[in-house]
């Protein structure tokens, strides 16, 4: 959705069959939503400037997430995954330059 100064406008649909959490992170100039899901694979979408939309960008392997939360610690990024069935998994944020 999108505000259009008395309202929201409708931008962008994503599948979500069986989430039970979205959950919007920033880390760094990054800005992703990630969409838990208890029946496959977990999305990791990022933002795109250009389009103005959410692109797929990973899958995760999380069983039933619930929450996604992101955790600065010594200039290194971690992503964490609270599982209803399973344990809380920990991902690290790392980003490549392939501008060279």
């Amino acid at each position: 959705m999108r505000w259009e100064g008395s309202m929201f406008r409708d931008v962008q649909h994503m599948p979500s069959r069986g989430s039970m959490v979205f959950q919007p992170l920033g880390i760094g100039s990054h800005r992703y939503a990630v969409l838990g899901n208890d029946y496959s694979f977990s999305q990791v979408y990022r933002y795109d400037a250009r389009s103005g939309l959410f692109v797929r960008f990973q899958e995760l392997n999380t069983q039933a997430p619930r929450s996604f939360a992101h955790l600065a610690v010594h200039q290194r990024d971690f992503v964490f995954a609270a599982s209803f069935k399973g344990d809380t998994q920990i991902y690290r944020h790392i980003t490549i330059d392939l501008s060279a």
